[in-house]
């Protein structure tokens, strides 16, 4: 396996096709369905190419994992970072953790449902977490930690509890859940509803029915003065 920085622009080129290729072979067949003649002959290269730019078909599996955070985290990135920062100089109250917790998810599902790739980057998180790879560490380390923490420091300060809570973690988990189920039981809801799954205005639509959903929580933390 060579160092991508070193590669000539040739090679950069065949190296970002196999990436490419890897997004629709993964998301389509997973790490053990995926064949490198598939993966080849989708990128145009030599299946030699695979090993020598990847050290063999695992390897290209977490570089195509590493390029989609790059990619998807690069726009959620600054929202959480902006987050953090702002958690760090001064504690909001309630209602502007409210605030704050609205503008990340929103965040979050306006990059995950307008993207074209959201199906195939929905299906390889999707059995990530169902069946973990070594790839994994890279999900969880580079984006998901770092937004289920956000959304755990948030959380405490609405319900008024630590963010280390047992219950406020699970309890973060299901918040993050009410964006991802829009990828997970996507057809479902295209169904129902009759989407197309998604224009621009179903995408503002289902962004208003979370923040609904989320001022919920408002009344809950009301009730337990």
């Amino acid at each position: 396996m060579v160092d991508p920085l070193l590669l000539p622009d040739r090679d950069r080129d065949a190296r970002q096709r196999l990436i490419d290729a890897g997004l629709e072979i993964f998301g389509t067949y997973n790490l053990e369905g995926a064949t490198t003649r598939q993966l080849a002959e989708h990128a145009g290269v030599n299946q030699a190419a695979i090993p020598y730019y990847f050290g063999g078909k695992e390897g290209l599996y977490v570089a195509v994992i590493e390029y989609l955070f790059s990619t998807n985290f690069a726009v959620i990135g600054p929202v959480v970072n902006a987050l953090q920062e702002q958690l760090t100089a001064k504690k909001p109250t309630r209602d502007e953790a409210l605030a704050l917790l609205k503008k990340l998810l929103g965040a979050m599902m306006e990059r995950m449902l307008t993207r074209k790739a959201s199906s195939t980057w929905a299906r390889i998180i999707m059995r990530e977490q169902m069946q973990p790879t070594q790839a994994f560490s890279v999900i969880y380390d580079k984006g998901i930690r770092r937004v289920h923490e956000t959304v755990s420091l948030l959380l405490a300060i609405i319900l008024a509890r630590k963010p280390t809570d047992r219950k406020v973690i699970l309890r973060s988990h299901m918040v993050v859940g009410q964006v991802l189920i829009f990828l997970a039981g996507r057809e479902t809801i295209r169904r129902r509803l009759n989407l197309t799954g998604y224009t621009d205005e179903e995408v503002k639509e289902i962004k208003q029915a979370l923040e609904e959903q989320l001022d919920l929580l408002r009344f809950e933390a009301e009730t337990r003065k």
